[in-house]
């Protein structure tokens, strides 16, 4: 098992820019230094629900900062990018941290991110799947050549070349169970933030891409298996309290920035008016019980054991940092997170080897 932090960028009431640039850049430092293995740093444009527009830039400075954790995009809105200059500035930070790169892509939901840039959503899922073929051809191959509806190259070589052969890997966002068993059939690695979706749907749509991928020739086992989610180590009710307000505050925002009906594409119309209300009817017991992974060591111990024997889930990534908690109760989760459960999952992964090798 796996273990990484996510990183939102948002801006509260009476914080700075700046400061949430820095102090996060002193989070990661921490986390290096505590024993995760990885950090997500999430795109976001023209608002202070997340303020990191260049994710791959940061990561440059993540990079010079940090000896071990991969760095990771959780996600690029590709949409938004041209592919050539996302390849060059990943290939970039992929040479200056050695390697320690993995990079999430999306298609984007924000109407005003879209606006802001001159691109309609409209085309959002065609720019997705052209810039992301552009993308992969730029970090594995020189001399390429592309010829599609928004993007046309002849004989092009993007530099500097990745220091990881044919380019960093690409995790890319996963919803609906179309999406998991239809990347699960070509292999491609996937990462997914299920807020509020029940246990039994997470299992049939992790099972669908289980099955793809053995259908199809697929080991699973060589891929990561992420699942990302809102996270707070402690005892006491006082401070459980505290964090699930905070994550039912950072709920209530993603309300405000989704989609309304009148700007949603025709076929997510429903998906997004169903998101809306269901965010509208939250509360703060449902957020305890339902919105996260939240209580003592023991209990976040039990909730990442039993999403790895019924989804698979062998790399999980912690909102550790929710968006409004107190910093310093974020750090105090995020070092009781490092003492307590990462040990318990090493040590039992140190047995399983030695066990195996008994049986065999």
């Amino acid at each position: 098992m796996k273990f990484g932090i996510m990183n939102l960028f948002p801006v509260g009431d009476g914080v700075s820019d700046h400061q949430v640039l820095r102090e996060t850049l002193e989070e990661i430092g921490l986390a290096d230094e505590l024993g995760f293995d990885s950090v997500w740093l999430a795109e976001h444009h023209f608002s202070k629900y997340g303020i990191l527009g260049s994710p791959v830039h940061f990561g440059m400075a993540v990079a010079e900062r940090t000896k071990r954790i991969t760095i990771g995009t959780a996600v690029l809105v590709l949409p938004l990018h041209d592919p050539l200059r996302l390849a060059e500035d990943i290939a970039a930070l992929d040479v200056l941290s050695g390697g320690r790169v993995s990079i999430g892509v999306g298609r984007g939901y924000q109407p005003s991110e879209f606006a802001g840039f001159g691109i309609p959503l409209a085309e959002s899922k065609e720019r997705y799947q052209e810039t992301l073929e552009v993308l992969r051809l730029a970090l594995s191959q020189e001399g390429f050549s592309y010829h599609g509806k928004f993007f046309t190259y002849d004989n092009i070589t993007t530099y500097p070349r990745p220091f990881t052969p044919g380019g960093p890997p690409i995790l890319q966002g996963t919803v609906s169970p179309e999406s998991f068993r239809d990347r699960g059939a070509v292999g491609e690695s996937i990462i997914t933030s299920p807020n509020f979706t029940p246990l039994g749907i997470m299992q049939k749509n992790y099972d669908l891409y289980r099955q793809a991928m053995a259908d199809n020739g697929f080991d699973i086992a060589a891929y990561d298996v992420p699942f990302m989610q809102q996270v707070w180590v402690g005892d006491g009710d006082e401070g459980l309290r505290e964090a699930a307000q905070a994550a039912l505050n950072y709920y209530k925002s993603v309300g405000k920035v989704i989609p309304g009906s009148e700007e949603a594409m025709e076929q997510e119309k429903k998906y997004y008016a169903a998101v809306a209300k269901n965010i509208d009817l939250l509360t703060l017991e449902q957020t305890l019980t339902h919105g996260g992974n939240f209580g003592s060591a023991q209990r976040v111990i039990e909730t990442i054991e039993m999403l790895g024997e019924q989804l698979g889930v062998n790399h999980y990534i912690g909102w550790l940092r929710i968006p409004s908690l107190d910093r310093k109760a974020a750090l105090k989760s995020m070092e009781e997170f490092a003492t307590k459960v990462i040990p318990y999952f090493r040590a039992k992964d140190a047995v399983k080897p030695a066990a195996e090798a008994v049986v065999g």
